[in-house]
């Protein structure tokens, strides 16, 4: 049985060797948890940021809404659709709140530091950030 590190470091020799590009073109852009993917903004994406309201809950991480734009869209969702198979049984219902948002926001500041033009560097951040949940 393999643990959740080797689950991560397997995750990332597929990142690096960008073994997954076939998977990716059978991804479709990622929505859950308070979080959207999407290659570019549209209706969707702006009523979904619209329509937040206040919260109180018991999560970890300040409660909201996040939208990721990115060119990347299938990749960035193929990433997050594997790390919730990696980490499936460690998140309950609060948890994956505070897992996808703090995932998707490490994506979001890695695209508004970087800019939005190497695939590889964006999953290797949004996966280093999964790492911390181990």
């Amino acid at each position: 049985m393999q643990t959740l590190q080797q689950k991560l470091d397997m995750l990332q020799q597929e990142i690096e060797v960008m073994s997954v590009k076939q998977r990716f073109k059978l991804s479709r852009e990622w929505g859950g948890a308070d979080v959207i993917i999407a290659c570019k903004k549209n209706d969707r994406t702006r009523n979904f940021l619209e329509g937040q309201k206040v919260v109180v809950s018991f999560q970890k991480t300040e409660p909201q809404r996040r939208v990721v734009i990115t060119q990347y869209a299938k990749e960035l969702s193929w990433l997050f659709l594997r790390l919730g198979d990696v980490f499936q049984g460690h998140l309950d219902f609060m948890s994956k709140y505070d897992f996808y948002g703090l995932l998707a926001q490490s994506a979001i500041d890695y695209i508004e530091d970087n800019g939005d033009e190497n695939c590889k560097a964006l999953l290797c951040a949004v996966l280093n950030q999964g790492r911390k949940f181990c």
